[in-house]
């Protein structure tokens, strides 16, 4: 968990970079069909947020929704003392909201 609650313009620049990997995963693997995005969806989305816990943050799954539509998937992550508390990343499709619920 990270000890102070990041500002606006950190959670900003989280869900930038973050949308950006997305888009271009998306992209690189749209050729595959739309069956192979949904499996990879999941794995990708974890390999980002290892990659996020290997630095300053320290996110764990709280819930996740999946679908063989990838639209439709989703995946929340937290960083605070209980699920769903502190920056959340939430995930739909190939696309990230981030925000602060402290």
């Amino acid at each position: 968990m990270l000890r102070m609650t990041p500002d606006y313009m950190t959670l900003l620049n989280l869900q930038e970079e973050l949308n950006l990997k997305l888009k271009n995963a998306y992209e690189c693997k749209i050729a595959k069909g739309e069956e192979h995005l949904a499996g990879f969806l999941i794995y990708y989305v974890e390999n980002l947020v290892d990659e996020l816990n290997k630095n300053k943050w320290s996110f764990g799954r709280y819930e996740y929704s999946g679908d063989k539509n990838f639209r439709h998937s989703e995946q929340w992550w937290s960083d605070g003392d209980e699920p769903g508390k502190g920056t959340v990343l939430h995930f739909i499709g190939f696309s990230v909201q981030v925000e602060s619920l402290t």
